[in-house]
């Protein structure tokens, strides 16, 4: 699973002006556009137990209020699968 600090030292060497689009579904591949990136902790309902865990994130099950999501917008293209084969 690649961390933010991964997806930055990736990007860095990128056109900042370049547009960022989510490629999907190897088998049968579309292009998206990204609507936008959250964190878990900013879409779920805090519940917060005695001890000051929040109960609402299963840290157990590897779920983490920090975890980022970019989240799929429109979709644009069918897509290529030979993106997956570039991608490092």
């Amino acid at each position: 699973m690649m961390t933010v600090g991964e997806l930055i030292e990736r990007l860095q060497d990128f056109d900042p002006q370049a547009r960022v689009m989510w490629m999907s579904q190897p088998a049968w591949p579309f292009e998206w556009s990204i609507a936008g990136v959250t964190t878990r902790d900013e879409f779920t309902e805090s519940a917060w137990d005695e001890d000051g865990n929040d109960t609402a994130i299963d840290t157990d099950g590897g779920e983490h209020a920090d975890d980022v999501f970019l989240c799929e917008g429109q979709q644009l293209r069918y897509g290529n699968r030979k993106a997956w084969d570039t991608a490092w």
